[in-house]
């Protein structure tokens, strides 16, 4: 079975079917883990996560889902234990060969990724949470909603390696593109509205700590995970990013789902679309065009969505990461205040590039 034909976020049906599993009998269980790491109890944590984990054959029988499911559950303690001082890895025998095995089922890594915490995360009462308060709630939700919409933006972005933009379909793809990207801003404001820096900051932050894993570091669940960096890529960064956000972006892949790795290393060496179409705009003869004028238009809708949203963020962002209140320099997706800053100076100017505001 070819996994990336089956990691698919934007399929409602797939991620409802993550959801209803509970492959390793942790429903109840997981009930108690907000109260456990109120308490601190890292005895309790430790015992759970030992005695939830599955021998390696009962995992060679399970189906993707259950193997996605079983991660999501099992990640939920190794965050908590993280969160107080602990790596599950040292402490627990044969964590650390289950953890991989799983990672190779499903092509990813040996840990609980973003989706796993908000797309494949069941709604309602089996919500898994690290604190059970209000606010995680809405983050999870904020991302849940906007990652199906980004995902689309990425299929619609693929068939745009190959359109021309001066033709109806470019132009076409290009604003069905930028529909798709407003989610993101859309969930940034209500993130904004919902969730205090603070709460992020002290509360949830620390959930979401690196840990190693035979001699290699993973980070945690980070929304920064999701695939706006692609987007990026596919629009500016390839060729008019930082060297800074290059790097960042090549980190945040080996994050992701395994068909969006193959975008990573396609788009990195592609022109950019931003590049493709000031190059339409510089040529007279194309400019003069309807469907080069549109695509420029779809473009700059684009561009601006991705504008709002990243200046939404940086507004949490230095909140939450103010001297006075942060608890760790970097984001939980391993980039700092300077580098979102300059992802949003960088983004603004390519937008100016074919018009933008």
């Amino acid at each position: 079975m070819d996994c990336r034909t089956h990691l698919d976020v934007t399929s409602e049906e797939h991620s409802e079917k993550v959801r209803q599993l509970d492959p390793l009998e942790l429903d109840e269980d997981l009930r108690s883990l907000p109260k456990m790491n109120e308490n601190g109890d890292v005895a309790a944590l430790a015992r759970v996560l030992r005695e939830a984990l599955p021998p390696p054959e009962r995992v060679a029988s399970f189906t993707l889902p259950e193997c996605l499911a079983a991660m999501r559950d099992l990640g939920m303690y190794l965050g908590s234990l993280k969160r107080h001082g602990v790596s599950a890895f040292d402490i627990i025998p044969g964590a650390t060969e289950l953890f991989q095995l799983l990672g190779r089922r499903t092509h990813m890594i040996p840990r609980d990724t973003v989706y796993h915490y908000t797309c494949w995360n069941p709604v309602g009462e089996r919500e898994r949470l690290y604190s059970g308060q209000p606010m995680e709630r809405s983050l999870i939700h904020a991302v849940r909603t906007c990652v199906p919409e980004l995902a689309k933006a990425v299929t619609v972005g693929r068939s745009l390696q190959y359109e021309d933009l001066r033709a109806p379909d470019g132009a076409a793809g290009m604003s069905s593109l930028a529909s798709h990207i407003t989610a993101a801003d859309k969930a940034m404001s209500g993130v904004l509205a919902e969730v205090t820096p603070e709460f992020f900051a002290l509360v949830l932050r620390p959930f979401f700590e690196e840990v190693r894993i035979a001699g290699r570091t993973y980070m945690g669940p980070a929304a920064a995970h999701i695939p706006l960096f692609l987007i990026d890529l596919l629009l500016w960064a390839s060729d008019r990013g930082s060297r800074d956000y290059l790097t960042f972006c090549d980190e945040v892949a080996s994050h992701t789902l395994p068909g969006w790795r193959e975008r990573h290393a396609e788009w990195t060496e592609m022109p950019s679309i931003t590049s493709r179409v000031v190059a339409t705009l510089a040529d007279s003869r194309s400019a003069s065009g309807e469907y080069a004028r549109s695509s420029a238009r779809g473009l700059r809708k684009a561009l601006r969505s991705l504008t709002s949203f990243r200046g939404k963020h940086l507004v949490m962002a230095r909140r939450a990461y103010r001297a006075e209140v942060r608890l760790y320099e970097l984001g939980s997706g391993g980039g700092s205040v300077e580098l979102l800053e300059e992802i949003l100076t960088l983004t603004r100017k390519n937008g100016a590039m074919v018009g933008g505001r």
